[in-house]
């Protein structure tokens, strides 16, 4: 459903959420039949540890800020979906720059759904990996 607000973030009616902005969020595609979503993020070097790589955690939040866009842009306008359990395997260092994600929403179990995906560097290799349940909740219509 295109009526949504992942989709009203992704129009430019809603203010992109302030993790997103710190990240570099950028909405690339959406495959409505797949379920499944390309994000990139232009990761700064504020984001990354003592050796100079990005850090783990921030790596994680990117991989919700793509895993969570999957299962948002199938939501109805009135939900949303809140993390509920997400695992994360880390591959290789990720410097900063151009980071790629996809993921896609693979099954919805009631208020439940679930997706896996991943994070690539320029060089198209895989840094991150993850999967994630998410629990889909009503907002009121009325704010």
């Amino acid at each position: 459903m295109k009526d949504n607000l992942f989709w009203r973030i992704v129009w430019g009616l809603v203010p992109q959420p302030n993790a997103a902005r710190l990240l570099g969020w950028s909405f690339i595609s959406h495959n409505q039949a797949k379920r499944e979503v390309c994000v990139q993020f232009d990761a700064s070097v504020s984001l990354t540890n003592p050796l100079g790589k990005i850090q783990g955690g921030m790596l994680t939040a990117m991989l919700d800020d793509c895993l969570g866009p999957a299962v948002y842009a199938t939501l109805g306008t009135h939900e949303v979906a809140l993390t509920v359990k997400m695992a994360t395997a880390f591959l290789r260092p990720a410097s900063p720059g151009q980071i790629t994600g996809v993921a896609r929403m693979y099954r919805r179990r009631g208020d439940y759904c679930y997706a896996k995906g991943e994070l690539r560097n320029s060089k198209d290799q895989t840094l991150v990996t993850a999967s994630a349940c998410y629990k889909v909740v009503g907002l009121n219509p009325d704010g």
